[in-house]
């Protein structure tokens, strides 16, 4: 008698089809994994930035340009009263030393999260290109290069629960020689980072005019941030002197024409952004006050 058949043995010819379909999907997953290779190289050869943006980060678009001294027509003390913020100075270590040698008195730091540390990225790395391939700055070193500024600007990138927990800790453990700086374009990450930070200045993005209207009606955000960095082209006489009534510090960006920084300073801007590094080296002038950037005290009445 021959042996007796398993009563777990393969039907006739199934091992062989099983084998058959696991070769299709191993080339299935070939085929994926050769055309994502393929998609990647071809969009780093059509979007060098972009794959920039992926491996080293975005690199700061620093310039240096010299301002025609007939268009200064404040005097150095006036244009020494506004804070110079060197835009995305905070990109490499070489632009913050840069920034910083021609006087900017805020850095520029856009953050993003990478395995749970924080970085210097305009955008956060793909989750498996991050880790392995990103060589941006961390965080902690670009503050460490910004020694002598009068603040940080942290621009966040994100709001992800875990990645405000992370700036909140990261505003937590630094020292009190800066000035910290937060802008977000999210109410509620300002909202919780007021409790753990509460000496840092709070700024909300604003990119157009919509929201500045927004803001006029948002009477708890109102009570919870210090001031908006806006941008340039969407703030008017109107819209600043309502800012203005409010006690809000009003950062301007992204500005390279003095012309445009002159009419700024009439509105009365308190802060800047500029690629130009010759613009941020005239806010650093001589004033005949000693400059203080902190929070702005609450209109009288109001307790904070």
């Amino acid at each position: 008698m021959g042996p007796i058949a398993s009563a777990n043995a393969f039907p006739p010819g199934l091992a062989t089809r099983i084998a058959g379909a696991a070769r299709v999907l191993l080339l299935v997953l070939a085929g994926v994994v050769i055309a994502g290779s393929l998609y990647l190289l071809a969009y780093c050869l059509v979007n060098p930035e972009g794959a920039e943006e992926w491996t080293i980060g975005r690199r700061p678009n620093q310039f240096f340009t010299e301002i025609d001294p007939e268009a200064q027509i404040f005097s150095t003390a006036a244009y020494g009263a506004i804070f110079g913020v060197a835009h995305n100075s905070g990109g490499s270590i070489e632009a913050t030393l840069e920034a910083r040698i021609n006087g900017a008195d805020v850095i520029e730091v856009d953050v993003a999260e990478i395995d749970g540390v924080l970085y210097s990225a305009h955008t956060p790395p793909l989750p498996f290109l991050g880790p392995r391939w990103f060589r941006g700055p961390r965080l902690d070193r670009v503050w460490a290069a910004s020694f002598g500024a009068e603040a940080v600007m942290l621009d966040l990138k994100d709001s992800s629960p875990r990645y405000v927990r992370l700036v909140g800790d990261f505003l937590e453990s630094r020292p009190p020689t800066r000035q910290a700086i937060v802008s977000s374009r999210t109410p509620w990450v300002l909202q919780l980072l007021r409790a753990r930070a509460p000496d840092a200045i709070l700024l909300l993005s604003v990119p157009d005019e919509a929201g500045l209207r927004a803001l006029q009606t948002n009477e708890l955000l109102l009570e919870t941030i210090d001031g908006v960095t806006v941008r340039h082209t969407a703030l008017d006489a109107e819209h600043a002197a309502w800012l203005a009534e409010e006690n809000l510090l009003v950062f301007a960006w992204t500005v390279n024409d003095l012309v445009r920084v002159n009419e700024l300073m009439r509105l009365g801007v308190d802060g800047v952004t500029s690629d130009n590094l010759a613009i941020v080296s005239l806010f650093a002038g001589e004033t005949d006050d000693e400059r203080e950037l902190r929070r702005p005290d609450p209109p009288e009445g109001q307790d904070e």
